[in-house]
């Protein structure tokens, strides 16, 4: 068994309901295209996959990199983002269920690591990806009001070479006023 059909059953015992909804698709096979990553799988009666090299599957799920990650970060998941082709009543439960999936991770990691340890992880790892969204959020606020008002504080170049050359003159036309009161005071 590869490694993908390992992870997708654990997430697919995880999840009960998920095998109950796929065991009436038993021998049925599905393709899951990720560029540059294509891959195929039978399901088998008890709602488990195996890998497969079967040429023509009955359905492919496919999508971008770029859209997965849209759709993996989103909360509820775009179903558009994932495109079924071929069996459709086989392709839409797929592409439903693995939108629902949920992976008991604090669950897996207690089993390595004790309870306590799990819990104070994934709350650690909760709270870092909180900070990361509340941090993007407050950047964007801060640069839309920057751009909005306080940005038209600030002089623009043109405008600044301009009182460069309006002090240039002014200089020049002390320095002239200067040397006009010499030569007055001369007389």
């Amino acid at each position: 068994m590869t490694p993908f059909a390992a992870a997708f059953n654990h997430l697919l015992a995880q999840n009960p309901w998920a095998q109950e909804k796929l065991a009436p698709f038993a021998g049925k096979v599905f393709q899951l295209r990720l560029a540059p990553a294509t891959l195929t799988f039978t399901l088998g009666a008890n709602g488990t996959v195996t890998s497969t090299n079967a040429a023509l599957p009955d359905t492919v799920l496919s999508t971008t990199p770029a859209a997965f990650l849209r759709y993996v970060s989103s909360t509820p998941r775009d179903l558009g983002l994932i495109v079924v082709a071929g069996d459709m009543p086989f392709g839409t439960v797929l592409r439903e269920i693995i939108s629902q999936l949920n992976w008991e991770a604090e669950e897996d990691l207690s089993r390595v690591v004790g309870d306590v340890l799990a819990h104070r992880l994934m709350g650690f790892a909760h709270g870092w990806v909180a900070w990361r969204a509340q941090s993007a959020a407050n950047f964007a606020h801060a640069a839309a009001e920057y751009v909005t008002e306080e940005q038209l504080l600030l002089a623009k170049p043109r405008h600044i070479a301009q009182f460069v050359q309006e002090v240039d003159a002014l200089h020049d036309a002390v320095a002239q006023l200067a040397q006009r009161v010499e030569k007055l005071s001369a007389r």
